[in-house]
C-alpha cells in the first residue's frame, strides 16, 4: 500500500538537512502534473460491460449444465487448477498482455445481493457495482428508482489524486451503446454520470484549447526553470553525502538516481496526438467503440486526467460472423436465453448458435478494453522505464456474472496493470472456498465482496481505508492475497 511512513529520528535529520530535496517529488516538471513520492505518477481506469458475462453461476452454487442452463464459465482460465494465469476464451483479444493481467474470482456484490430484489435486479447491480454503497431512490422504492447512495470508486479515487497528483478531468466517462438500466458511475448520491457517447462532443470538451504543436515559449523556460532546480538539488544532495554514514549514503544514491531518472524523463520529447477528423455520431458501433477508446487513451497521454471510464451497453455486434445466429438480438432477452438452451432446455437446439454469438460478442467487447490497454502500454510513453499501463490499474469488471440469473455472486474481475509494480501481474485468485481440493467443483462460498476489492484497490492510490461501501460486507478490510 501507498501510505504515509514515519521517519525515524536520523531520517527526519536527513530530511531537515536536505529538505529541499526530498521535496522533489513533488514538482511539476511534465504536463504540470505533480508525482507520487516515489515518482510513480497513477491513473486509474475502468471498462464496464453491461449484461454480465458467459457464467453458469447461479447464485450460491454453479450449475453443471445437466439441466436447462448451459453450464459453462468461459470467463475463468483455460486452467483454473494453476495461479499462474492463462487467459480463457473470453480474454483471448486480451492475450499479448496476459503477463500484466490479474484474474480474481468468486468475489461478490454482497450490497446488490443483500438490498435488491431476487439474486439482484439489473439497476440494483448497476448501482452498486462500482459503489459497493447502499441503495436509495429517486421516489418510490422500485428497481427502476433505485440508485447509489455513495460515489463510485473512480470519483473517489479522482477526488483523492487531485490533491495529490493533477487534477483529473470530472467527465473523462465514455459511454459505448445504450445502457438501459443504468450507469454504474456516481458523482455522490444519486448523481449518476452516463459519459460521452458522441466522439466528437467528447474531443471538443476535452481537447479544448489544447496545443499539440511545438513548445511555447513559457513552456519552454518552465522546462529551463525545473531543469535548474534538478542540477541545484542533485548539487544538495552531492554535498550532504560527504557529511553522513555510509548507510545514510545509500539513501542519498537512492535519491540520487530517482533525480537521475526525473532528469531523463524532461529530456524526453512526447508528442501529445488526439485523434484527428472526429466524426459526430458515426453510425456504426465499432467505429464509435475504437475513437471513444482513442480519445480515452489520448486524454490520459495528454495529462488531462489520471481517471478515466468507458462502459459498453448490452449491445448487438452484426459485424461479427455469427451474429444473430440464434435468431435473437443481444441483449436482456439474449443473456436471459442462456437458461433456455442447456440439453434439457426448451431451445436446446439452439445451444450452439447462441454460444457462438455470445462468445464473438464478449471478445469483441475485450478488443475495446485491449484498445485502452495497448495504447496505454506503448513503450514510446515511459515514464522511469514503466509504461503507463504499468503505472496504471484498470479494473474490468460488470453488474453481474450470469445475466440469466441476474446473479451478484462472483462478479467478473479483471485488472491490467499493477498501479507502479504494487501488484503481482499474471496471476489467477480464486476465493470460493471450496475450490481449494477442487477447482471445478459447483460449490460455491466466499466472504470476498466488491467492499474489499475497492479497499485494497484505494490502498495503492494511498488511501487507507479500513472500509469501503455499505455494512454488507463479511468483513472489513482488504482481499487476502491481492498484491500477491
Amino acid at each position: 500500500m501507498r501510505t504515509v511512513k514515519k521517519h525515524s529520528n536520523r531520517r527526519a535529520f536527513l530530511r531537515g538537512m536536505a529538505g529541499s530535496v526530498l521535496l522533489l517529488p513533488l514538482l511539476e516538471y511534465t504536463h504540470g502534473e505533480s508525482w507520487a513520492a516515489d515518482g510513480t505518477h497513477l491513473r486509474f481506469i475502468t471498462g464496464f460491460s453491461h449484461g454480465g458475462t458467459i457464467s453458469n453461476q447461479t447464485g450460491a452454487g454453479k450449475d453443471a449444465g445437466n439441466g436447462a442452463h448451459h453450464g459453462v464459465d468461459l470467463w475463468r482460465p483455460s486452467d483454473p487448477s494453476s495461479s499462474v494465469l492463462q487467459l480463457g476464451p473470453i480474454h483471448q483479444p486480451l492475450k499479448p498482455w496476459e503477463q500484466k493481467l490479474t484474474l480474481f474470482e468468486s468475489i461478490d456484490n454482497r450490497t446488490g445481493k443483500a438490498q435488491g430484489s431476487y439474486a439482484g435486479g439489473h439497476r440494483y447491480c448497476n448501482s452498486t457495482a462500482l459503489t459497493a454503497a447502499d441503495i436509495v431512490y429517486e421516489g418510490s422504492q422500485t428497481e427502476q428508482n433505485a440508485r447509489s447512495s455513495a460515489p463510485s470508486i473512480d470519483q473517489v479515487i479522482s477526488a483523492h489524486l487531485a490533491g495529490t497528483q493533477s487534477a483529473s478531468l470530472p467527465h473523462a466517462t465514455f459511454r459505448v451503446g445504450s445502457t438501459a438500466y443504468g450507469s454504474p458511475y456516481y458523482r455522490g448520491a444519486k448523481d449518476r454520470i452516463n459519459g460521452f457517447d458522441d466522439p466528437l462532443e467528447a474531443f471538443n470538451f476535452i481537447f479544448d484549447g489544447v496545443s499539440t504543436g511545438e513548445p511555447t515559449p513559457e513552456e519552454l523556460r518552465r522546462k529551463a526553470v525545473r531543469q535548474s532546480t534538478l542540477d541545484g538539488l542533485a548539487d544538495d544532495y552531492r554535498r550532504l553525502r560527504q557529511r553522513i554514514s555510509n548507510s545514510d549514503r545509500q539513501v542519498i544514491d537512492a535519491h540520487l538516481d530517482h533525480l537521475s531518472a526525473l532528469e531523463n524523463q524532461l529530456n524526453v520529447q512526447v508528442a501529445c496526438t488526439p485523434p484527428e477528423n472526429v466524426p459526430s455520431n458515426p453510425s456504426g458501433l465499432r467505429e464509435r467503440a475504437d475513437l471513444l477508446a482513442d480519445i480515452l487513451v489520448a486524454t490520459i497521454r495528454c495529462g488531462l486526467t489520471d481517471v478515466a471510464n468507458i462502459q459498453i451497453g448490452d449491445v448487438d455486434t452484426p459485424w461479427t460472423t455469427h451474429a444473430g445466429a440464434s435468431g435473437m438480438g443481444v441483449g436482456h432477452s439474449f443473456g436471459h436465453m442462456a437458461r433456455d438452451i442447456g440439453p434439457n432446455g426448451p431451445k436446446a437446439d439452439k445451444y450452439q448458435a447462441w454460444m457462438d454469438q455470445a462468445l464473438e460478442n464478449r471478445q469483441w467487447r475485450m478488443e475495446v478494453f485491449a484498445r485502452v490497454i495497448a495504447g496505454l502500454d506503448d513503450p514510446n510513453f515511459l515514464e522511469g522505464g514503466n509504461t503507463i499501463l504499468d503505472n496504471s490499474l484498470m479494473l474490468m469488471t460488470s453488474e453481474f456474472s450470469a445475466a440469466s440469473k441476474h446473479s451478484s455472486y462472483n462478479q467478473p474481475i479483471l485488472l491490467a496493470g499493477s498501479a507502479g509494480k504494487q501488484v503481482q501481474t499474471g496471476r489467477y485468485v480464486n476465493y470460493n472456498q471450496h475450490a481449494v481440493n477442487d477447482p471445478n467443483t459447483t460449490q460455491y462460498a466466499s466472504n470476498e465482496s466488491l467492499h474489499n476489492l475497492f479497499v485494497s484497490i484505494l490502498g495503492l492510490y494511498g488511501m487507507d481505508v479500513p472500509h469501503f461501501g455499505s455494512n454488507d460486507a463479511a468483513h472489513t478490510g482488504p482481499l487476502p492475497n491481492f498484491l500477491g
